[in-house]
C-alpha cells in the first residue's frame, strides 16, 4: 500500500489497532505496533526495521528494540486476533465451493542476502 493509501485508513486502522492496546504495558510500545504495522503494510520495497522506522519517523533502534525486548503478551494478542477474525467469519456467507482461507503468519518468504540467516 502506498502511503496514501494508508493514511486514508487513518481512524478505521487505529480502531482496528486499539483492540489489541490491552496486550502491551504501556502506550509507547503500542506506538510501536502501530509502526510496526503501517510498515508492513507499506510498499518499501524491504520491510526490515530500519526502512520502516525511517519512514515512521522512529528510531531504527526503538523499533529493533520494540521487537526484540518489548514485553507485551504474544498469546493473548494472538488469541484476539483469532476471535476477532472468526467473528467475522461467522457472518459471511459461504461460497458454493466450500472453500476455507487459510492465514499463515510465518509464510513470508525470504531470500537475499541483505536478511540475516538467510541464503
Amino acid at each position: 500500500m502506498t502511503d496514501q493509501e494508508i493514511l486514508a485508513l487513518g481512524p478505521a486502522f487505529a480502531t482496528y489497532l486499539r483492540r489489541f492496546r490491552t496486550h502491551f504495558g504501556q502506550d509507547r510500545t503500542a506506538g510501536h505496533f502501530g509502526n510496526y504495522c503501517r510498515g508492513l503494510l507499506s510498499d518499501l520495497p524491504r520491510k526490515s526495521v530500519e526502512p520502516m522506522a525511517l519512514t515512521s519517523g522512529t528510531a531504527v533502534r526503538t523499533l529493533q528494540e520494540f521487537l526484540v525486548t518489548a514485553r507485551w503478551d504474544h498469546a493473548s494478542a494472538r488469541d484476539a486476533l483469532q476471535c476477532h477474525l472468526r467473528d467475522l467469519l461467522v457472518g459471511l456467507s459461504g461460497d458454493r465451493l466450500g472453500t476455507v482461507g487459510m492465514i499463515d503468519e510465518t509464510s513470508s518468504r525470504k531470500w537475499g542476502d541483505h536478511t540475516p540467516g538467510v541464503w
